[in-house]
């Protein structure tokens, strides 16, 4: 992937490519502006004009390849039907377990049904307020239906409930 035109690293440094054009352009475009020739002043603006418009491409491009993820990479986990207290304990469980295990990297938790309803937005509010508090950042998608935790960039010893959780396993 380092070869491909769409890697990260290749768009990382088109985006610092385009940007050192686009001031070059635009310090050429002053020193003309400066010497009166307004003529060549206004295409080297619109030379520069170019270079930002592809330096901002290759940006997006190059932040969506960052937060892009392969199926292997998430789990998901439909919260929806469960009761709000039921489904905060079982998230606690998953994010203690889950955090920190290299391969995945994201965790999609349901919080909402189809309909929209569930206990009048309980859960969803639960759950925001339980990722707060362990600030915790995630992001909505599916119309706030589904929510996006990034389980890589969670230490899961630093989780307040993380050696409150007790797990009974079934003795053999």
């Amino acid at each position: 992937e380092e070869g491909d035109e769409n890697s990260f690293p290749v768009l990382r440094q088109a985006v610092r490519e385009h940007w050192v054009t686009m001031k070059e352009y635009y310090k050429a475009a002053a020193d003309a502006y400066a010497k009166g020739d307004k003529e060549r002043a206004g295409k080297l603006m619109k030379e520069g004009q170019f270079f930002n418009k592809l330096a901002r491409e290759a940006d997006e491009r190059s932040v969506n390849k960052l937060t892009e993820s392969r199926p292997d990479e998430e789990m998901s986990l439909d919260f929806s039907t469960f009761e709000p207290r039921e489904a905060i304990k079982l998230l606690k469980l998953h994010l203690s377990n889950l955090a920190g295990i290299p391969g995945i990297r994201y965790l999609k938790v349901g919080v909402q049904n189809a309909d929209g309803q569930n206990k009048k937005g309980t859960l969803k509010r639960l759950v925001l307020k339980l990722l707060e508090k362990e600030s915790i950042e995630c992001t909505e998608t599916d119309d706030g239906m589904t929510l996006v935790i990034r389980l890589d960039e969670i230490n899961p010893q630093a989780l307040s409930f993380a050696k409150k959780q007790k797990v009974n396993l079934p003795t053999i």
